[in-house]
């Protein structure tokens, strides 16, 4: 039986691929050949890039996941220009509030469009689309996703977010009694990788543009990227009807339509995330080609960073990453340049640590005369240590120094003097 300990590497990625169309259903129409030419410039990205796990952002979204599909089966895994077929049996799409209509005339022109396909009918969604599901997401895995554990938060109302920052002068109190926080969706995706779980958490929150001095748009872009922030922090987000489950892996990714420093976000936005104290935001990927400090962690030919990759700090190790952005002779160089390709992927190499509830089992106490014996399954070659306390909630947790403990068959046994045991006892993991 292979060792939990061998840690799992994985490579996770985002892309913004422009895999928007003009009408409801045209992308799983036009990719059923297995030659539209954009989605084959994609696919031979994703090929060069070989990712594990993939979020694509605006990639629109139809009911039975027929494009979703169809791009796995007629593009990834089938080879462009000699490149390695990838093939993601696990995949995941859901509702977008881009294009859902709201019944309200949310762009103040004085009409509420209900007549899917021109802008006025997307103004007046929950989110821009000129047609149900536009803009849409899709979760690509080449590991286990577990759907039953998905949670999304389409329907979570910006009203309820405590301090948010809705203009009411904007939206009446009709509007703001309906309007939805995410502009696309947030989801909640769980995903196993053999035997490790993280949860993949992705958002493509609205550009801070597009509005007037109201700000509708910043706002809401700020407000978006602060729902995985209070999500991740404990008490912070009841009006979600959910918190983050602790002790749990993550990865933040998507088109987060914020730079750190530049651009039209309100207060900073992503610093949200960024400066989140359970995010591992250290590592920042590059792009090759370029000398230019300010130019070097661009995601987008607008000269901004907006996509990321963020994953926890607890739970993973960064090994590597970039923004794939070739220049020739370099694999992939030649695939971009029309206008509408403004985002380019960005993906991190990840090392999958272990938490003690993954590999510590069967915990046992025995307790003698003179000595209590502490017994559980484990990985040999990981390092453990034993704590005590004498109060099982508080602060008080020490390490017993001077125990031997003896492996047998995968199995750990250790023996404590009861003058020297404490009233609680528990067994750590050593980072190795």
């Amino acid at each position: 039986m292979p060792s939990m300990w061998a840690a799992p590497q994985i490579r996770v990625a985002t892309y913004n691929a422009s895999l928007a169309l003009n009408t409801k259903g045209e992308l799983a129409a036009v990719l059923r050949p297995g030659t539209y030419f954009r989605a084959k410039q994609v696919a031979e990205m994703i090929q060069i890039i070989q990712p594990d796990v993939l979020l694509l952002n605006e990639f629109d979204f139809d009911v039975n996941g027929t494009a979703m599909t169809r791009l796995n089966d007629k593009y990834f895994k089938v080879s462009q220009n000699g490149r390695p077929p990838q093939d993601f049996p696990y995949r995941y799409t859901a509702p977008s509030n881009t294009g859902t209509h709201s019944g309200f005339d949310f762009d103040n022109n004085g009409v509420v469009d209900d007549t899917p396909g021109d802008q006025g009918y997307g103004g007046d969604a929950f989110g821009f689309g000129e047609f149900e599901g536009k803009y849409g997401m899709a979760v690509f895995s080449k590991y286990p996703i577990d759907v039953d554990a998905i949670r999304t938060f389409e329907e979570v109302l910006w009203r309820d977010l405590p301090g948010n920052l809705l203009p009411t002068s904007w939206y009446d109190e009709d509007e703001r009694g309906v309007f939805r926080l995410s502009s696309k969706s947030h989801w909640d995706v769980p995903i196993d990788v053999d035997g490790r779980r993280f949860h993949f958490l992705v958002s493509h929150p609205t550009p801070p543009v597009f509005d007037g001095p109201e700000d509708r748009n910043g706002r809401r872009n700020h407000d978006e990227i602060r729902m995985w922030a209070d999500y991740l922090r404990e008490g912070a987000s009841a009006y979600m009807g959910a918190n983050f489950p602790v002790g749990e892996r993550f990865v933040i990714a998507g088109d987060q339509n914020a730079d750190p420093v530049r651009g039209d976000s309100v207060n900073s936005a992503i610093n949200q995330l960024l400066d989140h104290p359970r995010v591992n935001a250290s590592f920042v990927p590059e792009r090759s080609g370029t000398s230019s400090e300010s130019a070097k962690y661009n995601t987008a030919t607008f000269s901004l960073r907006v996509d990321y990759v963020l994953p926890s700090l607890a739970g993973f190790e960064v090994t590597g990453g970039a923004v794939f952005w070739p220049i020739s002779p370099q694999p992939g160089w030649n695939l971009f340049g029309a206008s509408d390709q403004d985002h380019r992927p960005v993906y991190l190499d990840l090392e999958m640590l272990p938490f003690a509830h993954e590999v510590i089992r069967n915990l046992t106490l025995i307790v003698g005369k003179e000595i209590v014996t502490l017994e559980w399954e484990g990985e040999p070659d990981l390092g453990y240590e034993v704590q005590g306390s004498p109060d099982l909630g508080g602060d008080s947790w020490g390490t017993l120094d001077g125990l031997e403990i003896v492996w047998q068959d995968g199995v750990a046994r250790v023996e404590i003097a009861r003058s020297a045991a404490k009233e609680f006892l528990r067994v750590k993991l050593v980072e190795p």
